[in-house]
Parts: structure tokens; sequence; C-alpha cells
């Protein structure tokens, strides 16, 4: 039951209708529950004077089992049937159970109301509103489909009375034994309402429902208390715990035995192995019954146990539990009724881990606190986890506890090991050698699968990656964000760790990863290189002199990661050999000058050299077609860059701040599936003219460069999406852009004249400009702010009809456009939305005009927010707001405009005038960021526009006549010159 469960008054609530029992059935049931020591409630229990509404509310809440008898009178009653409806309310909100018990009626009559239940509700109808009618059939429905009594099954009522006994008894003695919850059912209550809906969807066959997710994460707890929940809804039910244990133990004929004994409560014995016996099927056929089967590994477990599903009633429910969800998927569980369990929120987690480490002592665990912290975020929210940490350290002192916690970081807890572990040994020995890969190197890297699928290659022609990645996902050992990033959780990496451990535990050089400091340092060191060594994953490390030779015996290195690591001396003869098979190289502080001579990068797939001491790469042209990424940041020494002609895969290419590099190789210029690319914080000065032949490129990052001009050719990049020419302090203009870009930050260009637009509205209608900032471009001339301005309402109008989540935009300037409808210098403004306003309304735009504080003479944040709150014109006070942010220039040095429209600020004033046409806006402006102390930008003024369909088609057929009427300008202009020019 959940916990807000109302402490129980009495074991049983009787619901009833008095004329049609009370003198006979109901007292010969009320003493045999007094016999049986059952503390029933019945009216009569009632007190002289006591509010019976309140009174009856109190007893059903506080009896968690409800006794529902359904006589031939019973809904001629609305008492009865308002008892009814509280009743069906206590089960859905407390979990209460209830047992209908059909006394002289048809449960199908009950169920469809016919018959004298067909007369009652014919009553009612003329005296009760409809909504109260049908809440009252619905419950009747609702209790009438669940498992019950029937009278008609019974000789006589003594017998009919015994069994009712008998099942309330059943029912409370499952209650009393129910697990204690405090230690065991720590955040599952979602899991258990998602799932109990999954089971009520209605079906022409018994649905299967599948529980999946790593080992130890709480699969079996949560069907087991699912299970406890709702099985005495049905007519027969069955756990079976560990099902493919008990497989590989006893065999299938044990296992059918065990079923069906427990789903008929009798003694069972199958003897075709191959099939059910035509009785089995035909009684069990007849039933309401739920099967759980935990723990389940065949892929034809259900196929083996029933044959088929068909013949299962249609209301039964069958419950599977497994680690890999494809196994769930071939045995009949649709995409739909599968659930997956994640792991316990860090609040759920530390509740956990204190109800099973501590005793009910608060100062105890105040005392433990800090540690007790650090135990739950090694355990990263898998349950079992925690539980086995509390275990082990429940009772000991804080010595201990620090201790165990340091042990933890050389060695995984055995228990939990054990259990991890199953998972990896189901795996085939690709998919292992992929787990191992990304537990001892990839994961936190942050790749996409992309890029793991081609680094996990054992050759160009080897397709088979994808497939064992897949398995890894449906195993839960791997998970894959929704921005397509492969991470494992930490207890499986240290799962695979130990695996890769366990290959040599004296000898660290003759395991196949390396990712220990200490152990990497011995090796490299010592040169005890070897060709069992595929990966080094280094992040920090003492200092060390590095041989000449130490990659020789290396061979099959494929995936190489220096970290920050500033602490190598490279000897004057440099290395002799590098890896040929390198696949990922990743090296901060690389002290090479060059590669060496005979270096391959053939089977590079990324190559990231940070804060190198590169002056160049290798000479001459390599093959480089599996190359798909390039980043050197901070190369102080690099001067020039080799031909990539031949890196015809490659899609990110980023140089930074590589300040002796003053051109880049042509290649680059002319990579068709590049598309990212990056030279900011170089002193690069032109681009070359194969510029623009990169038809994929969609981000183009030039920021603090030298360069003086961008070509025209820039507009056919046609999936060009950002842009970024911030600082480019000697540029001049900006060319027209392709319709494609969303994101233009042209900050503190401080040469910046001229800005160029497509000459038709229509084209600029096709654009897609969400973010536009032009801080600090105070040299732009007056043509270009006004075609700025006009681009920006015709963008925020194109998202306000379209319903875009948010488009903002930034340029120098100190006023409010006239064509808002609302302006004010004042931080505040009366508006009126009533009709035609309101006719549809598609959203609101708003300006926003802002300077800094002269008494400060630097600005420096990184974030601005604008609260838009309103205020009733009466003038009761403010009311609840809205906050838009947007980016901040770090450094303000003049008056800035911005015009925003965003989606969440447009609900919420459309809403507020929908109620009332008329209130105050009132915008306030805040920066965000270092060296800020709230007060350095104060709002100058804002408008506002509400736009409609009318404002917006006007618009439109403005811009459009102004274009007419340009043309035909242009046009007359040009016949006056022809008609001088005549002789």
């Amino acid at each position: 039951m959940p916990n807000n469960t109302p402490q129980s008054k009495y074991d049983v609530f009787v619901s009833f209708r008095g004329e049609d029992i009370r003198k006979f059935f109901l007292s010969h049931l009320a003493e045999a529950f007094s016999r049986k020591q059952i503390n029933a409630f019945l009216d009569e229990k009632l007190k002289r004077g006591d509010d019976i509404s309140h009174s009856l509310v109190e007893a059903m809440e506080g009896s968690p089992i409800s006794l529902v008898i359904f006589s031939e009178n019973y809904a001629s009653s609305h008492w009865c049937l308002d008892e009814l409806v509280k009743i069906i309310e206590c089960k859905e909100t407390y979990g209460h159970f209830v047992i209908p018990i059909f006394y002289g009626v048809d449960p199908t009559d009950v169920r469809h109301q016919k018959k004298s239940y067909e007369n009652a509700f014919a009553e009612h109808e003329k005296r009760y509103s409809s909504s109260e009618v049908q809440i009252w059939k619905h419950a009747l429905k609702n209790s009438a489909n669940l498992s019950g009594i029937t009278s008609s099954s019974f000789p006589n009522d003594a017998v009919l009375v015994e069994e009712i006994t008998k099942v309330v008894l059943m029912r409370l003695s499952k209650l009393k034994n129910s697990p204690v919850k405090s230690k065991e059912l720590v955040g599952i209550d979602k899991s258990i309402s998602h799932l109990k809906s999954l089971l009520k969807k209605e079906s022409q066959k018994a649905p299967v429902i599948g529980i999946w997710g790593m080992g130890g994460i709480g699969k079996t707890t949560i069907a087991k208390e699912l299970f406890d929940q709702i099985c005495s809804e049905y007519d027969g039910c069955c756990f079976l715990e560990k099902v493919s244990e008990e497989l590989t133990r006893h065999g299938m004929d044990s296992l059918k035995n065990k079923l069906f004994s427990k789903l008929l409560a009798e003694d069972v014995k199958i003897d075709t192995p191959n099939w059910l016996p035509s009785d089995i099927e035909r009684r069990i056929g007849r039933m309401k019954v739920l099967i759980v089967l935990d723990d389940v590994k065949g892929t034809d477990q259900l196929e083996k146990l029933f044959g088929s599903c068909d013949w299962f009633q249609y209301d039964s429910r069958i419950i599977l539990t497994a680690r890999d969800k494809q196994v769930l998927i071939a045995n009949e569980v649709d995409k739909d009724d599968l659930f997956e369990v994640g792991v316990l929120g860090p609040t759920e987690e530390l509740e956990l881990f204190n109800l099973n480490a501590f005793k009910q002592s608060d100062l105890e665990v105040d005392q433990f606190c800090d540690v007790s912290k650090r135990v739950t975020e090694y355990a990263k929210g898998i349950p079992l986890v925690l539980k086995v940490l509390a275990n082990m350290l429940r009772g000991k002192n804080k010595e201990v506890w620090e201790s165990q916690l340091d042990k933890l970081r050389r060695l995984p807890v055995q228990e939990v090991d054990k259990v991890m572990r199953l998972s990896y040994d189901d795996l085939d020995p690709l998919e292992k050698k992929y787990f191992l890969d990304i537990a001892c190197f990839f994961n936190g890297l942050s790749l996409r699968v992309g890029y793991i699928t081609l680094l996990l290659k054992d050759s160009n022609s080897d397709n088979s990656v994808a497939a064992g990645l897949e398995s890894l996902k449906d195993k839960a050992l791997i998970t894959i964000s929704e921005y397509n990033v492969i991470s494992m959780h930490d207890i499986l990496q240290e799962m695979g760790r130990e695996v890769v451990r366990q290959e040599s535990r004296e000898h660290p050089e003759k395991r196949s990863r390396l990712w220990n400091p200490d152990e990497i340092y011995d090796v490299l060191k010592n040169d005890k290189g070897t060709d069992s060594i595929r990966s080094i994953s280094l992040r920090t490390m003492r200092k060390l002199e590095l041989s000449p030779r130490v990659f020789d015996k290396m061979t099959k290195l494929r995936f190489l990661y220096f970290g920050d690591i500033d602490s190598f001396n490279c000897l004057p003869q440099r290395f002799q050999s590098f890896p040929t098979n390198l696949r990922y190289l990743h090296w901060m502080y690389c002290p090479l000058k060059s590669f060496p001579e005979n270096f391959s990068a053939e089977n590079l797939v990324i190559l990231n050299l940070y804060d190198s001491k590169m002056e160049k790469l290798w000479r001459g042209v390599q093959d480089l077609i599996n190359l798909k990424e390039v980043r050197f940041t901070n190369s102080k020494f690099l001067k020039e860059l080799p031909d990539f002609s031949k890196a015809t895969n490659l899609k990110a290419f980023h140089i930074k701040i590589c300040k002796e590099l003053i051109s880049v190789h042509p290649s680059i210029f002319s990579l068709n599936r590049l598309e990212q690319l990056g030279l900011s914080w170089c002193p690069i000065n032109a681009l070359p003219s194969s510029f623009g032949c990169q038809s994929n490129l969609e981000t183009l990052n030039l920021s603090y460069t030298k360069i003086e001009s961008i070509p025209s050719s820039i507009k056919d990049l046609t999936r060009l999406r950002k842009l970024d020419i911030q600082g480019c302090k000697k540029l001049l203009s900006l060319p027209e852009l392709p319709s494609s870009v969303e994101t233009l930050l042209v900050s503190s260009c401080r040469s910046l004249k001229t800005v160029l637009f497509p000459s038709t509205v229509a084209e600029q209608f096709k654009e897609n400009k969400k973010s536009v900032e032009f801080w600090h471009c105070k040299n732009l001339d007056e043509s270009s702010l006004i075609n700025v301005g006009l681009n920006v309402q015709i963008n925020l109008m194109k998202y306000a009809n379209f319903g875009s989540d948010e488009a903002m935009y930034v340029y120098p300037g100190s006023n409010v456009p006239e064509w808002f409808e609302y302006k004010t210098t004042k931080d505040d403004k009366i508006v009126d939305l009533s009709p035609p306003h309101l006719s549809p309304l598609l959203g609101f735009v708003f300006c926003f005009v802002f300077k800094i504080i002269k008494r400060s003479p630097i600005h420096y944040f990184t974030q601005m927010e604008f609260n838009i709150s309103t205020i009733d014109v009466e003038g009761d006070g403010e009311k609840d707001g809205v906050d838009i942010y947007m980016r901040g220039p770090s450094l303000l040095k003049s008056d800035h405009v911005s015009m925003v429209y965003d989606q969440q600020c447009s609900q919420f004033l459309t809403k507020k005038a929908k109620n009332q046409a008329r209130f105050k806006i009132k915008v306030t402006v805040r920066a965000i960021g270092f060296s800020c102390d709230l007060n350095h930008v104060e709002l100058k003024g804002f408008g506002m526009s509400p736009i409609n369909q009318s404002t917006y088609h006007n618009f439109i057929q403005q811009m459009e006549y102004e274009c007419a009427e340009g043309e035909r300008n242009k046009g007359n202009k040009r016949k006056r010159n022809l008609r001088r020019e005549k002789p």
C-alpha cells in the first residue's frame, strides 16, 4: 500500500442494502466475522449523534478490505452507491482490496445494469444529475469486474459465509505478512504506478508485460511488490523467482509442475514436456490468473511453458523480468508494454542507504552524513549496491567506513561484482570486447554512437559493431542519451575493469587495457609494453622521461589517451616508432615537434592535441580515409597544416588558439563531408577561393581571426546553421547568408559597417534566424541598422505565427522601433488586449532597451534575465511572472536593443488576457555572471506588440506593397535615365 494510507481502524468495511440482507445473511456473516476475530465495520457501529457521512468515510479509509454485497435492491439506494464510489476511490488511492459478493444477483446484471439495477437507475436519472449517475455506473462496472464470489455457486448461505470468511482471512494474512517496506521499497511508487497502468490496458488476449534493466537495479523487488498489491484480484496467481536458475537446476517439467500447481491450488503432475494437457488448459483458461516469471533468459520461454498465450482468459496477466530487453520482445512483449527500471534519485538513494545502514537514531545518521553521501555517490542509485554496502558498514565506526571507501576505489565489492558479472558472462566474444573497451577507455569521453562504431571496427568491412552496441543497450550494460552519446554506469565500469585485472593480477603489461596511473607509469618507465595492450587511458601522472622506443612493442595499441599531463620529457631523438593501428589519439601537452617519419595516420578516426609543442604534424600526404575529427587547441608553435585532401570522410575540424598559424591548407575548404569547421583565435587573415564548396557544412567558427572579408560564396553553404564571427575586428562587411542560418554571432566586430540581406521580402521570409547578436558593432552604417531591424521584425513575425520556442536578436541602439504597439521609457506599461487582439492571438513580441550605469566602469556578465510580470490596473499587487533569458556580451560598453519572441511568455500573457483584457506589464532586467552585482544593467525602456492573424497578414501585405513600389521606382528611374541618354 502507498505510504499515505490512513491508519487502520477496522479489518473489513461492509457495504450492503439493509432491507435485502440485514435480518438473515448479514447477521450470519457478522457472527462468523466475530467468531474469527475479524473486526468488521457495519452501520450498527455508528454511535448516536455521529455525523454519519464523516463516520462512514473514516471507516472506509481505515479498512484495508471492503466487502460489497450486491443484492437485488442495492442500486436503488443512493447511499449505497455513494459508499461504492468512495470504496473504489480508496482502492485506487490507498491500494485497498475490494471483494464483490453477488448475493441473489447475476454479476452481468450488476456490471451492465440490467433487471432491478436497470430499474433503479431509471429512477435515479429522474432525481439526480447525469454526471452523478455516470459516476455511480462507472463504480458499479469497476467493482463488478473484480474477481468476486457469486452466491449461486454455493448450495446454501452457510457455505457461502464460510467461503467469504476464508477469503477475508487469507487477504488479512497477506497484509500482516507483507515485507518491511521502509527498508526495501524506497523510490518504487512511480514504477508500480506505471506498471499498473500497463496492466489496465484493455486487450482481446492476455497481455505480456516486460520489466527490464541492469542487474541489481530492483526488477525483482518491483515485480514482487506489484504482485503482492494486485494478486488478490485474480482467481489464481504465481510468482516464480529465478526462472533461468530453476530451469538449469531442475528442468522445464519441474517448472511447469510448480507453476500450474500454484495456479490451481492443488498438486499437479505434468508428464507431457512438449505440450499442456487439455484439461489444464481448459481449467486455467476459464480463470483470471496472474503469472510473474522472474529473471527470464530464454527467447522461447513462454512458448515452452504455454505453447501459446492465446488460450488464457483475456483479463489474465503475465509479467516477465529480464536483464535483456530483446529477450522480452522475443517472448511476445510489445514495445509499448516494456518498462525499464532506472536508478534511484539522490534523495531516494540516501534514504534507502540510511534505512539499511542505521538504526532509528537520528543522531547516528547525522554523525555519518558526509561519509554516507560519498557511499551513495559510489553506488550511483543502484539499490543492490546501496543495500550491500549498508549491511557491510552497519554498526562500524567511521574509520572503518573511510577504509572501506578507499578499498572500493581499487576493488569492487565481491557480492555486487558477482551479480553484475552475470550479464557480462552472457555476452558473445565480440560484445565482451566492446563492453571492455567502453568500460576501460571510452566511458566518460562523451562520444556519439557513430564515432564509437567506427573506433571499435576491426576493419573497414566490419559491420558487426552496431549490432553489438545495440545488444549491450538492450542488456542495460550501456545507455545511449537523447544526443546519441554512449555512457556506462560506474558500477558496470568497475565490473568490466575487474574482468581485465583478472587477465593478469601481478603483471599489468600483460593485460589488454590499462587505466591505473601507477601501473601505466611502471609500464612506460621500464619499457614493459607488450602486444597485449589494446588501450591506455591516463588522466594524471607524475614526471616521467619517455624512452624513444616506448611504443615499439605495443603493436596492437589502438586507443591512446594522455590527459592533463605536463610531465613528459621527450628524448632529443624523439620516438623511433609510433603505433600504426592507432584509431583514437588524445594527447594534452604533447612534447613532440612532429610525429615520427614512419607515422601512419591511416587508421586514425579521432586526433586531438591540446597545448602541444607540435610545429607540424607530418610530411607529405597521408591516407586519412578513416579520419572523422581533428582538434588542435592552444598549440602555440603550430606553423603549418598538412594536406588533408585524402581525409574525404572528415566531419569536424577545429583549430583554436594556434597563434603561429597564419594560413590553413586549402584542402580543408574542399572537403565535401565536413560538417563543423572552426578556426577561432588563429591569425588567419583570408579565406581561400575554394571556400563555399563544403555542401554539408553546418557550423562555421571564424571568431577572433584577422579576416577582413567573407566571400560571397558563403551563400552556397546551404546547410549552414551557425556562423560565429565574434571579435573579427578587421571585418568590414557581412555578405548575404544562406537562409539555413539559425544562429548568427557578430559581436565585437568594431570595423563592421555593412550587413547585407536578401533583396526581397519573400527571400527573407525563408530565413530561419533564431538567435542574432550584434553586440558592440558600433560602426554599423544607418542603412545596415535599418535592414537589421527590418530583418528582425520579419523573423519575429514569422516565429510568432508558427509558434517557435523562442527567437532573440540584439543590435546597437537606444530606442524601441516605431512598429511596436506599446512603448515606454519606464519599466511598466498598461496594455489593453480586448478584441480584436484576441481574434485569434498568436503571441507577443517584446523589445528591451538597456543601458549601462555610468558609475560602473566595467560590467562583466554572461547572461541577462528579463522578468515579465503582470499587475492588475486596480492595484492589488504583482501576480506570477515569467523569466526570459538571453546570452550576455560578457563586457557591456554601450546601449543595446534586444527583440524577443518567447513561447512560454506568450502563453503566460495569452492566458492572462483571456481572463482580464486590461492590465499592467512590468519588466525587470538583471545581469547574471562573474564580476556582477546585479545593478550594472538598467532598463531604458521596453515595447510590446500582440501578434494576431490580422497583424501578421497586414504586415506581409505591407512588405509586399513596399517591395513592389520599390521595384516600380527603380523601373521608372531606369526609364528616365534612358530618355536622358537619347540624342
